[in-house]
């Protein structure tokens, strides 16, 4: 099994993440590999399998870890309390500052984002596909951040991990046409009598647009689409494949020095 690490979160040594690849794991098929979906195509036991292997090759407690039923929308939860592996919230997006409690984002051409404050000690993951972008689930995560943690913009790391990337999105008439709607014609590009959707350019300009400071926002030069040997693509494979993951979790650390927490060099 094998995973990748966000070169700007790895600077930090009181959280634990990474973003799982489907090299490896137990699954068969159109799964073939560490699928962690259930709900797709797969046997549960080996998706179990495949969990349990995840959390002992990132070492977090799997009996904590925090799913999401994610539903393209904008409910974003905070998680105050401890939850089991069997509990799973509808929505998009999750924040905590409790310490040993993994968040997952799972994705097959969606971004996965993860979030991180080191003064705060906050952390938060977010599912965000063409639907959540327009709908601004990321900013209205920070901002939730920020209202219920005291977050401050400048101190808030945002990774965005693998996903599907311009050269590989193609968009039809209807999505062209609200890209533009909400703004956002700068992401868009045409090629021939075709348009192609840049949704990390938005993602990260609505990041900017909240004052948080560019060199904290990372995003993965990995296309999912152009790369299903190493992640699944729902749509490179046509929609029937399983999914990836981005976990992150704050460290139960003690004494730890917040300055010196994250190195910026």
């Amino acid at each position: 099994m094998k995973s990748i690490k966000s070169p700007l979160l790895s600077n930090c040594e009181n959280i634990l993440h990474g973003y799982s690849t489907r090299t490896g794991g137990f699954s068969q098929g159109v799964c073939r590999g560490n699928n962690l979906a259930f709900h797709v195509n797969d046997d549960p036991k080996n998706v179990r399998k495949n969990h349990l292997h995840f959390s002992l090759h990132l070492d977090f407690p799997l009996e904590k870890l925090i799913r999401m039923e994610q539903v393209h929308g904008d409910n974003i939860e905070i998680i105050d309390k401890d939850f089991d592996f069997a509990t799973v919230l509808v929505c998009d997006a999750v924040i905590t500052a409790l310490k040993n409690v993994p968040l997952m984002v799972m994705v097959a051409d969606c971004i996965p984002i993860l979030i991180y404050d080191p003064v705060k000690e906050v952390v938060a993951s977010v599912h965000a596909g063409r639907a959540g972008i327009f709908s601004k689930i990321l900013p209205q995560t920070v901002q939730k951040m920020q209202k219920h943690y005291h977050c401050r913009p400048e101190d808030i790391m945002v990774s965005f991990g693998p996903a599907i990337h311009q050269c590989c999105y193609e968009v039809g008439p209807e999505v062209k046409e609200e890209a533009e709607k909400y703004g956002h014609g700068f992401a868009l590009k045409k090629k021939g009598k075709h348009y192609y959707l840049d949704l990390l350019a938005i993602a990260r300009r609505q990041l900017e647009e909240l004052q948080l400071d560019t060199k904290n926002i990372e995003a993965s030069h990995y296309c999912s689409a152009c790369n299903t040997d190493i992640f699944y693509s729902y749509r490179a494979e046509n929609g029937s494949c399983g999914r990836f993951a981005g976990i992150i979790m704050l460290k139960n650390v003690v004494n730890v020095n917040l300055e010196s927490s994250c190195r910026y060099d």
